[in-house]
């Protein structure tokens, strides 16, 4: 006889800080209209998404999460993408010729030819304090990229190694965080490869997919792209940075000083979408 239980995943991509700053945003909007999706089966997260969804699974105090990203700047580098380091980019998803894999692989080529913008050291005190928890949630799911391979992998609980080196490979984004190592291999941000990695939570009933960056690029599927692809019966709802909420962002990512004001934006959007993320969730 068929299951008739229904499972549900939330889906949260990558944005730098100022997507980690919308997603606090909106997810503290949906709680003020009751809409808590703490409770889904699986809590995908890709690079920021693996930083909120670590700590919004944990039971983190979402109030002073929110406040916090206020104080963003006084933990988190200004990073950028120097001319260069952006034409390596283009060339690693133009390479690709829209295969994942093959450019995940360019992306893993980027990394060990620019390293990183800051050292190791300096990148875990970032990841730490992101960070509200040293124990991995049950439901939490984080994605990273073999930068070898390129392959996609999703790891868990039972993955072995700490949620800090978990979140820190998912967000370890060529030419900006240093790569991470562990089982012998290295490890690169998943967002390369997808604007949210919507298409891992494909066998989920109910599907909330939360995209600080959805646009696709040279053959990559934009977050729209990939919810369009998940199977015929799930429900699904994205939700993207709406104007007021791009203009909160701004044009760098990686500039916490705009993480306060994505955060605010992201709230108001939150609350505006509740009613319609509250019917599909429930």
């Amino acid at each position: 006889m068929p299951s008739t239980t229904t499972t549900r995943a939330l889906v949260l991509g990558g944005g730098g800080v100022t997507g980690i700053g919308w997603e606090v945003g909106v997810l503290a909007g949906l709680l003020d209209e009751g809409v808590d999706l703490r409770g889904a089966d699986a809590v995908i997260g890709t690079s920021a998404g693996s930083f909120v969804g670590t700590n919004y699974t944990s039971g983190t105090d979402w109030e002073a999460l929110f406040a916090d990203q206020a104080h963003a700047g006084q933990y988190e580098p200004v990073m950028h993408t120097d001319p260069g380091l952006y034409q390596s980019w283009a060339e690693a998803f133009l390479a690709g010729a829209g295969d994942p894999e093959a450019v995940g692989a360019g992306f893993g080529r980027v990394a060990r030819t620019y390293g990183a913008g800051v050292d190791a050291e300096t990148r875990r005190g970032v990841v730490r304090a992101r960070l509200r928890t040293t124990q991995w949630p049950a439901n939490m799911r984080v994605a990273v990229t073999d930068a070898e391979t390129g392959r996609l992998k999703l790891l868990g609980p039972d993955a072995g190694i700490s949620i800090e080196t978990a979140t820190a490979a998912s967000g370890a984004v060529p030419g900006i965080w240093p790569s991470v190592w562990f089982d012998g291999r290295e490890w690169i941000d998943a967002g390369m490869v997808s604007a949210a990695n919507a298409t891992l939570a494909a066998g989920h009933d109910r599907i909330i997919v939360l995209a600080p960056m959805h646009e696709g690029y040279a053959g990559i599927p934009s977050a729209q792209d990939d919810v369009a692809r998940l199977n015929d019966n799930a429900r699904a709802f994205l939700a993207i940075p709406d104007d007021a909420s791009r203009d909160a962002i701004g044009s760098n990512p990686y500039d916490p000083n705009h993480a306060q004001a994505a955060a605010q934006a992201g709230r108001r959007q939150g609350r505006a979408i509740a009613t319609e993320a509250k019917a599909l969730w429930n």
